[in-house]
């Protein structure tokens, strides 16, 4: 299997862990420790926040699966000589 086949499958698999967790806490905070005590606008802006999170480490996760492969691959050409 290719190095960036492996990564697409890494790449989605921990996306969808990392987003699942960022909602999972999201509605944790807001509809459980802060219930009743948020103004909609409030609730919007946490929740902007926590999109924010989920998009940045979407990027963070993809960045990572498909740096680490290819860098792997330089560096095994490197010491092979």
């Amino acid at each position: 299997m290719r190095w960036w086949i492996k990564a697409l499958i890494y790449s989605v698999i921990f996306s969808v862990i990392w987003v699942g967790l960022v909602a999972a806490v999201g509605y944790f905070h807001t509809d459980v420790l802060l219930a009743g005590q948020l103004t909609p606008a409030q609730d919007q802006a946490i929740s902007e926040k926590y999109g924010n999170i989920a998009g940045f480490g979407m990027v963070m996760v993809w960045v990572i699966c498909f740096l680490t492969p290819a860098i792997r691959m330089m560096l095994r050409k490197e010491l092979k000589g």
